[in-house]
């Protein structure tokens, strides 16, 4: 079930999730539905993308973020200093992907159940990294 480009809302989204895989995911399906997804594995890292720019319309963060401030209190400090921010707060995949299905569904004519982000966040997990592809082609070669 791939992503269909559609007229684009203008809306930039502000995902804020520790999991790489799960942020990637949840990014490029956003990017499908038209609309500008930008990443932050952090709390600190979002801080600095709500200052610095660009505008951010919409921020989905995981609400158990890895970070010493967590998603809670960035949640609270971005209703303080970027009240225009929308403010969605998550926590399982399921309600990941709910959200994501509630953005996408004025501009998109199928949003993601969460089997599909599960099976797309599985499939990027078994892709083998690049970094550990260049290490073993280097190990053959050094045996060679």
């Amino acid at each position: 079930m791939p992503a269909t480009r559609t007229k684009s809302p203008n809306l930039t989204i502000l995902i804020v999730e520790g999991d790489i895989l799960v942020r990637h995911a949840l990014a490029e399906y956003l990017r499908g539905c038209g609309f500008r997804a930008v990443e932050a594995a952090n709390a600190s890292e979002a801080k600095i993308i709500l200052q610095r720019g660009p505008d951010i319309d919409v921020m989905l963060a995981d609400a158990a973020v890895a970070d010493a401030e967590g998603g809670f209190a960035l949640a609270q400090w971005t209703r303080r200093y970027r009240p225009r921010v929308a403010v969605i707060l998550t926590s399982t995949l399921a309600n990941k992907s709910a959200a994501i299905a509630t953005l996408c569904d004025k501009h998109h004519s199928s949003p993601p159940p969460a089997s599909f982000l599960r099976t797309r966040i599985q499939a990027m997990r078994a892709r083998p990294s690049r970094n550990a592809v260049v290490r073993n082609s280097a190990k053959s070669r050094a045996k060679g």
